[in-house]
Formats: C-alpha cells, structure tokens, sequence
C-alpha cells in the first residue's frame, strides 16, 4: 500500500470522524442523523447553525482555538480526538488489509476493516459519555458489517482461510471459503456473546447488582462475526486484561467506579483484528517461555 493511498485513507478517516462525532451526539438523544435529508450541523450549546469552513476536521478545531464562533462555548476534546482516531483508524486499515483479506483484493478488504473500526470507535465514544452502546450500533450497522466481511473477505478469519477446519474441526469439505467464513462467523458471534454473557451472569450473582450491560453482549455478538471463535476469545482476554489496567488508572485519577467495559472490548477487537497473530503468539508462546525462564 502506497504512502499516497494511506494518506489519502487517512484524510477520509478524519472525515468519517467528523460523522461519527455527529452520530456520537445524536444517537443517544434520539435525534437524525440526517442520511437520507441532510441535516445541518449546530452548535450543542446555542444551536447556531455551523458554517462548512467551520467544520473541517482537525483544522477547524485549531482555528477556533476550540470555541464555537457564535457563543464561545469550549469544545470537548473530545470532538477532534475522535476525527484524529478514525484517520488514524483509516490509515491502519489501508496498511494491513492486503495482509488481513489473504486472497482478497485490499479494495474489497479496506471498507470492510474501515466500517468496522468507526463502529468501534462511535461505540466507544457514546460508551464512555452516557454508558451505553446503542442498538443502532451494535445489532443493526455492525452485524451488516460482520457478514459482508465473512461473504466477501473469507480471509479475515484465520481458521476458515482453507475452508475445512474450526478449532481444527472438519466441516463440510466441499464448504466454499466465503460459506465457511460465515459458518466461522455465525459461531464467533455465539461464542463472543456466550462468554460475556456469562461473565455478566456470574458478576450479578456476585455483586448482587447489574455487572455489566446487554449491550456488551450485543457488542461482542457484532465483534465475533467478524473474529470468528478464537478471535473473540483473544479480544476478550485483550480486554480484560486492557480494563484492569487502565480501568484502575482512571479510578486513581477520577475515584470512578462505574467505567463502561464497551471500550475495552472494542480496544480488543480492533487490536486482534489488526494484529491477532502477535497477540495469539505473545499468550501461547512468548508468555509461557517468560513463565519458564527461557
């Protein structure tokens, strides 16, 4: 992948980013998006209609120093950390497609990879602000993304790329990668879901209150049609691991207990699903030859 086309994914990221912050607002507040009739973006404080040279991504955020030009109302970093993290998104996708889809065309790969991380992202974004993940997000926009990447980019599930084998199971030899892709991802979807509803369940009986959301479930259900089985296993591990860490970190600064666990699953996903094979290398050989003193 040449360094124009990236860039060029990167500027298309940060686009898309400038979206995802209008789908991050509107979404929880039940308002349009405006797919079908455009809609005007405003101003969340005093409603002032934005001009288009007010709302350039990343640039525009400089420009006005963070304020909005009508009132002055600050900006939440948020905003341009949003726009700076689907380009950066973009760019990656367009680096490790042509690695991620095996046989398929990175053409085909990219949108694919590119969709699901602003999905993952716009999740992130509205879990981390009113702690909850959107059906609109999470059973509707992303399982279409799941099984267009398992039709169209058998590739991106390490153990359907010859079409015969799940968890070294056989399946139906005369399977066609992308009919195996879909049997992969159907049973990633389950297993994904399964283990956070499980967890879910024991944290309830436990704590004696609510430990996690529905929404995880369904998030995870979107993830494992496009991770497959052992994908989702990884993601899952990658973020528990990620959430104990970093979850303490924001405790010690803001004494928070309540911290959503959507981003870390989807911090999971994104790092399995651009570098799974370092990850499942690192926990099944480099760990326990540390472990072993070697």
């Amino acid at each position: 992948m040449t360094t124009l086309l990236v860039a060029m994914a990167a500027v298309f990221g940060a686009i898309v980013g400038s979206f995802l912050n209008v789908v991050v607002h509107r979404i929880p507040r039940d308002e349009p998006l405006g797919l079908l009739r455009k809609t005007r973006s405003y101003c969340p404080s005093c409603k002032a209609g934005i001009a288009w040279f007010d709302n350039v991504p990343l640039v525009s955020y400089v420009v006005l120093l963070g304020k909005c030009r009508a009132c002055g109302w600050r900006i939440p970093l948020r905003y341009p950390l949003v726009e700076a993290s689907c380009a950066a998104l973009f760019a990656l996708a367009a680096m490790r497609t042509d690695a991620l889809a095996a046989w398929t065309p990175g053409w085909l790969a990219f949108p694919i990879v590119a969709a699901f991380s602003a999905i993952c992202l716009a999740a992130t974004a509205i879990d981390f602000e009113h702690k909850i993940l959107p059906d609109e997000l999470t059973i509707r926009a992303g399982p279409v993304v799941g099984v267009l990447g398992a039709l169209f980019v058998p590739g991106l599930h390490p153990c359907a790329r010859d079409g015969t084998a799940l968890f070294g199971l056989a399946l139906v030899p005369t399977l066609k990668p992308a009919l195996a892709s879909l049997v992969v991802g159907f049973a990633g979807a389950a297993m994904g879901a399964g283990i956070i509803a499980l967890i879910r369940w024991l944290g309830t009986l436990v704590f004696r209150r609510e430990a996690m959301g529905l929404g995880d479930v369904k998030f995870m259900l979107m993830c494992g049609l496009l991770l497959g089985p052992w994908g989702s296993i990884l993601a899952i591990m990658v973020a528990m691991v990620g959430g104990s860490i970093l979850g303490l970190l924001i405790w010690a600064v803001t004494r928070n207990r309540e911290i959503p666990f959507g981003p870390f699953l989807a911090m999971g996903a994104l790092a399995v699903l651009f570098h799974g094979a370092s990850i499942e290398h690192l926990i099944l050989v480099d760990y326990p030859a540390w472990i072993r003193g070697e």
